[in-house]
């Protein structure tokens, strides 16, 4: 461990995005920092200092242990404005925080969840070679095949409920063509 711990040491003095929260929930720790690079690498705190200080803790931790598993350690994102395939949005804070949280259960950072869901809208299909492309694709597809699905199942159960609701007003014609023919 203490190899892994020296060796994941340098990780912890590139400039990785930290995102720092306030989340309006009652009790304690209601501010949440977390790595984006760094899915699932988070902390919480009453105070944003206290929540980025358990964060640095927190990313030496997760780097260690991707290091033990020999996972792949993310890297930083390239500053703003460079040709990287960066894209700025500016986006309602509620959407920003409904993503955050999004990301955090997938254990995805904003950035891949978005890309996910743009490559799926568009049903992108990646060039050859495109560093990361197939796993991008591959949730894209699952995502927009979801989506499908649901729409798929949504149609067949509005034909079943009219087929239904026709059986049922043949059954009221052939009841009442009876009751009439018997003189109630």
């Amino acid at each position: 461990m203490e190899r892994s711990t020296l060796a994941g040491s340098r990780y912890l003095d590139l400039p990785y995005r930290i995102i720092l929260t306030k989340e309006r929930r009652k009790g304690e720790t209601p501010w949440l920092a977390l790595v984006e690079e760094l899915p699932g690498c988070e902390a919480r705190g009453d105070t944003p200092e206290e929540a980025t200080t358990a964060l640095r803790e927190e990313m030496a931790v997760w780097i260690a242990t991707a290091l033990e598993q020999g996972s792949p350690i993310p890297r930083p994102h390239a500053s703003p404005g460079s040709p990287d395939g960066r894209l700025s949005l500016e986006i309602p804070e509620s959407l920003h925080e409904a993503l955050m949280l999004a990301a955090i259960r997938e254990g995805l950072s904003i950035d891949q969840l978005v890309t996910i869901a743009l490559a799926g809208v568009i049903r992108w299909k990646p060039g050859a070679g495109e560093h990361g492309s197939r796993w991008i694709q591959s949730r894209a597809d699952r995502l927009v095949r979801g989506d499908r699905g649901s729409i798929l199942g949504m149609n067949r159960a509005l034909m079943l409920n009219a087929l239904l609701l026709m059986l049922v007003a043949v059954a009221a014609v052939v009841i009442l063509i009876v009751a009439v023919m018997h003189g109630f």
